[in-house]
């Protein structure tokens, strides 16, 4: 039984009083915040005539993006804590407007700078000292080819939220109002939703977990053509997109912004489909050790080896947390217990809570990290996990200008994987029996199943769905369901069964709606296998070459950024490796479950 908010011990709470110190201090910023926005909107007229008036004006940018970052990470994590709680749900509306207010004031700034030689957006630079907003501007004029005329964008900022309302129709649909069919588990009768799926189909009664496929399945195709119209139209709202602002493909427009060369993708691809022979032992492997003649996808989630019931105190997995990273240097280390001595973590459920786990990124206050820890082995992963992201929002601000600080999305679950994959080899070598030796490497397993694998898998669907359509054709419920069918039966490969119902997956699948996202996953997993060889095996100076990479923020395109740490993505050799520490991992595990 959860605690209420009001009895969670102060020790187990974030600190959010570093912040502010009460409600009347939140106000007073609110209220400022709105004078600012409106100095800005004075300035924006004229912030080109001079280079004098071009810094004024970036001065009072930052000075109004940092209040308003502020008061978001503020509201929100109020907000999260407890989302029954009426006044921080106000709070934080009353911030989500001002931020719409922000971005339509300062909404013709882009093209403003557009339609100015770059010649003199540099002297400005020079001029005013202002070089470290030289990688800034260049993101902008790198667009330049791709902003349209002024009618179009603005007619395409008031359109967004319209457009993009299929997205919304989707999410309410599957969160609210889709009835799931229900069945016997535990002499209850029980509703086989998302949130218990995952736990019915790893059972160990076969016919729980046949129902329960079968069951959720049945759910989705009763929706097939509305949730084929929402994913149509989400895809033909990026298309024309893409289209408006002159790229030729949806996935050029969502690599380009970040300056990734299309190869980044295809290569991801190419490598995982080459290797597809090594999940295929895989899941033969599974079959084998559950003497099964016949593996039906509901089959192979379940565990082989027996479920991790270790259970860790938040003292012992801290305590964990700091042995592991502790190859990672002294100033590491230090991030992280500022991490546990500041407060800057919300540690235990409690009623009204958000579920999961997140890290703040902010460039204003502490990176706070969001938990719902209870004792088990995934909570530590999950704890070491957040812990990654915050150390490198930590050194991102620390060492870069505010206009620096943020780093890109393609580079965001690297920091974190690491130290997954640290504390996975951690825990294997401090193991004290064979079987628990062999949970590890079967959670390590999982990892890369569903990582490299399965979001693979997920990004060749993406890429087809989207052709297909840039292509003029129509997309229907049967292309859908005829290439998601198509793409398990390549994945999953001939020893296991593919039954018909998995055509109706991707509709379970939020992602879809972010288009291009997902391979981000893969490529960050497989960075991470690079990262921790490297600094297992002591390579000279490489651990130092990580942290600067922790400390470069977005200060560069991510590839430049990568070459810190010696990686270049054009080339399939991280791939490459991160497959063949799946095929060891695989060995090792197989020759210790034989032993």
């Amino acid at each position: 039984m959860n605690k209420k908010r009001s009895e969670t011990n102060a020790e187990d709470k974030w600190d959010l009083l570093l912040i502010y110190k009460n409600e009347h201090a939140f106000n007073k910023d609110l209220e400022e915040v709105n004078k600012e926005i409106d100095i800005l909107k004075d300035l924006l007229p004229t912030f080109l005539d001079t280079s004098k008036d071009f810094k004024k004006y970036y001065l009072q940018k930052e000075k109004t993006e940092r209040l308003i970052e502020k008061l978001f990470v503020y509201s929100k994590s109020k907000k999260d804590e407890d989302i029954a709680n009426n006044v921080s749900q106000e709070l934080y509306g009353k911030v989500l407007n001002l931020d719409t207010k922000y971005e339509e004031q300062i909404a013709e700034e882009v093209s403003k700078i557009l339609k100015t030689d770059k010649k003199i957006i540099d002297s400005f630079l020079n001029s005013e000292d202002m070089d470290s907003y030289n990688h800034y501007f260049d993101k902008i004029f790198d667009k330049k080819d791709h902003i349209v005329d002024e009618n179009t964008e603005k007619a395409l900022a008031k359109y967004e939220k319209v457009l993009k309302g299929s997205q919304t129709t989707y999410s309410y649909l599957v969160n609210s109002d889709i009835k799931f069919p229900s069945i016997k588990y535990k002499e209850k009768t029980i509703e086989v939703t998302e949130s218990i799926y995952p736990v019915l189909i790893k059972s160990d009664d076969i016919n729980i977990r046949k129902e329960a496929f079968k069951k959720l399945y049945e759910a989705y195709k009763s929706f097939e053509n509305v949730i084929t119209s929402t994913y149509s139209q989400n895809i033909l709202y990026n298309v024309t997109t893409a289209k408006l602002r002159n790229y030729n493909s949806v996935l050029e427009m969502n690599l380009k912004k970040d300056k990734l060369p299309l190869d980044i993708y295809y290569n991801l691809i190419k490598t995982v489909r080459k290797n597809l022979s090594s999940l295929h032992k895989y899941y033969q492997l599974k079959k084998k050790m559950l003497q099964i003649d016949k593996m039906h996808l509901y089959d192979t989630y379940i565990n082989v080896i027996g479920k991790n019931d270790k259970t860790y105190t938040f003292a012992e997995a801290q305590k964990i947390v700091l042995n592991v990273l502790d190859i990672l240097g002294k100033d590491y280390v230090s991030v992280i217990n500022k991490a546990f001595k500041e407060k800057w973590i919300d540690k235990y459920p409690n009623d009204g809570k958000v579920e999961g786990a997140y890290s703040i990124v902010t460039r204003t206050t502490c990176p706070y990290i969001l938990l719902n820890y209870v004792n088990t082995y995934f909570d530590l992963r999950s704890l070491i996990h957040e812990l990654g992201h915050s150390v490198h929002t930590f050194y991102a601000n620390k060492e870069n200008e505010f206009h620096n600080a943020i780093y890109p999305i393609f580079l965001g679950e690297i920091a974190s994987t690491t130290n997954e994959l640290l504390l996975s080899n951690y825990m294997y070598e401090n193991a004290s029996s064979k079987e628990e030796k062999l949970i590890i490497l079967n959670e390590k397993l999982d990892l890369f199943k569903s990582t490299i694998f399965r979001q693979t898998m997920f990004s060749e669907f993406e890429e087809k769905a989207y052709k297909y359509v840039e292509e003029d054709n129509t997309l229907t419920s049967k292309y859908l369901y005829d290439t998601y069918y198509n793409l398990n039966k390549d994945y999953f490969g001939p020893n296991i069964e593919i039954d018909e119902e998995i055509g109706y997956e991707w509709m379970r699948i939020p992602h879809f709606y972010t288009p291009f996202y997902v391979y981000q996953y893969a490529t960050s997993l497989s960075i991470a296998c690079y990262i921790v060889e490297n600094i297992t095996n002591k390579t000279p100076g490489f651990k130092e070459k990580y942290l600067n990479f922790l400390k470069s923020g977005g200060k560069e395109y991510p590839l430049e950024i990568l070459k810190i740490i010696d990686i270049d993505l054009t080339d399939t050799k991280i791939y490459e490796s991160a497959i063949n520490s799946f095929k060891d991992t695989l060995e090792k595990f197989e020759n210790l479950y034989y032993k």
